[in-house]
Parts: C-alpha cells; structure tokens; sequence
C-alpha cells in the first residue's frame, strides 16, 4: 500500500514539473521566440561558427576561413529570412546585415587567396584576414547577443 502511495506520489510530482516547466518555456519565448530552444539552438550555432572563424584568421589560415565563410552564409541566409529558426525582429534585422558583412568578408577573403599565389610581398596574412573578418565578427557577436535577448555571451 505504502510503495503503490509512493508511486501515485511520485508520478503526480512528475506530471505537475513536466506542465510547469512547459508552461515556463512558452511564457519564455513570448513573440518572435526569444527565449525558445530555437533561438538558443541558432544562437549556439552562430557562436561556434564564429569562434571557428577566429580561429582560423587567427592562424591566418586563408582556405579555412574561406570554408568557415562559406559555411556560415546559409546560416546567416536562414536566420534573416527566419525560415529555419523563429527569431525576433531585432534578430533578423542584424542577421541581413552579418549576412551582407559575411558575402563581404567572402569577396575580399578570396582576392586575398587570389593575390596570394601571385604576388609575393604582402603584409601577413593573419592581419589581413582580420581586418577583412572583424565587421564580421563584430555583426556575429551581436547576432548572437541578439538571439540569447542579452544574455551574456560567453567567450570562446
């Protein structure tokens, strides 16, 4: 009798955590997501790409930040035109504008790789991706920041 009590106990403390914490997730999210796993998901997302590409300028790596560019620009494609994830306005406003940086940062990444293998005198390498990424990498954070609601963002 005492363990059947214990079960119908336990199982009523369950129900009632599960419907709370769903009642909490969808007061959470208010319009436009924020607060939602989706805008946790996309903002985690955009954080590792970001923290990729500053590794990779940071090594002066010019075909990996080209590839990091490249991977980011349908991500970026999605979160301003929030097919993929449910984001907020402000969200998506400063997604089209590191959307615009990122095919940018593209365009001057791959004339560098260009003027790379013909001329010889450059300046290094990693201070020219850097000034190429960083408007960048400056949209990316506050991308991210955007998506977490200012929340802070931790540093990779």
């Amino acid at each position: 009798m005492r363990s059947k009590l214990t079960r119908a106990f336990t199982v009523l403390a369950t129900a009632a955590s599960v419907a709370l914490a769903g009642v909490g997730v969808a007061q959470a999210s208010g319009p436009g997501g924020n607060g939602s796993s989706s805008t946790t998901s996309a903002a985690a997302v955009v954080q590792t790409m970001r923290d990729a590409l500053v590794s990779r300028v940071d090594k002066g790596d010019v075909p990996g930040a080209q590839a990091s560019l490249g991977e980011l620009a349908p991500v970026l494609t999605d979160l301003a035109r929030g097919e993929r994830y449910v984001i907020q306005a402000q969200a998506k406003e400063t997604a089209v504008t590191a959307r615009q940086e990122n095919a940018e940062a593209r365009q001057g990444v791959d004339e560098l790789a260009a003027r790379m293998e013909t001329e010889a005198g450059l300046p290094p390498v990693t201070a020219l991706l850097n000034a190429l990424v960083q408007r960048l990498l400056i949209s990316l954070s506050s991308l991210v920041n955007d998506l977490l609601g200012g929340l802070p963002v931790p540093a990779g």
